[in-house]
């Protein structure tokens, strides 16, 4: 029998953990938490679940993830964060993958269906997606890249059947708030690689953005939902590039928009 480690970053997460615990206590042989400082009950809430916490400085969601996964003692681990949570066909997958043979992949993609503004996205780009959230322990690395993290194996890459839902965005100011902070860090990315924005370079890809996601993967049939999440999309291109510009404008790669 496998045996399953699930995985969590946290940071004043106390609101979506008794949801995550619930789901993922029964399929995970063990919890671990890795904790960047937590102001809230994050920490006492894990700890009366049996999970082992560990304290680390934020360094970064990579640096985290790792830092958790070594905490793992188990052959596979299953790394959710706290706002993910496992539906009940997942559960139902993941108790067989526990009792199958061993898989011939190192990293198992899980579909999700994100919950934005009080409704399951099922179009825009937004259903399914496909992310690696199990993968076997010491086989992969999470690595940095320009705003999230990606895992990386030495081996193939397999999927999992069975949905998990994203509790990702409740109100329009929990998105605007997180997308700042995106923004300017794919902007920091933007101006290490060299890319150059002028004057229309904003613009122009914040309406592909939103074209993209509203017309092009059918995001109007969400409704409202659909509506603001394409509109949002721009919004965040549009800063991301905002951002670029005022950077080089500051003179920090050298170079003149």
């Amino acid at each position: 029998m496998i045996k399953l480690s699930a995985a969590v970053i946290v940071q004043n997460e106390e609101k979506n953990l008794p949801r995550w615990l619930k789901a993922v206590s029964q399929v995970a042989d063990e919890i671990v938490a890795v904790d960047s400082g937590s102001s809230d009950r994050s920490v006492e809430i894990l700890r009366q679940a049996g999970a082992k916490v560990e304290f680390r400085a934020w360094t970064g969601y990579a640096d985290q993830r790792n830092a958790a996964a070594g905490l793992c003692t188990g052959d596979w681990i299953l790394m959710l964060d706290a706002d993910e949570v496992l539906a009940p066909e997942s559960i139902a997958s993941l108790r067989g993958f526990k009792q199958g043979p061993e898989p011939e992949h190192d990293i198992l993609l899980m579909p999700s269906r994100v919950w934005f503004f009080g409704h399951f996205m099922r179009h825009g780009g937004f259903f399914p997606e496909w992310k690696p959230r199990l993968y076997r322990r010491g086989a992969a690395r999470w690595v940095r890249q320009q705003v999230h993290e990606r895992l990386e194996a030495r081996g193939s890459t397999g999927r999992l059947p069975g949905l998990y839902d994203h509790y990702s965005y409740d109100t329009v100011e929990d998105y605007r708030s997180r997308a700042r902070g995106y923004a300017e860090a794919g902007a920091r990315f933007m101006l290490a690689a060299g890319k150059r924005c002028g004057s229309l370079t904003g613009p122009t890809h914040a309406a592909w953005a939103f074209v993209h996601r509203y017309l092009v993967r059918l995001g109007f049939m969400d409704g409202k939902a659909g509506w603001w999440a394409a509109w949002l999309e721009g919004v965040y291109t549009l800063e991301k590039y905002r951002c670029l510009a005022e950077m080089i404008r500051d003179g920090k790669s050298g170079r003149v928009a």
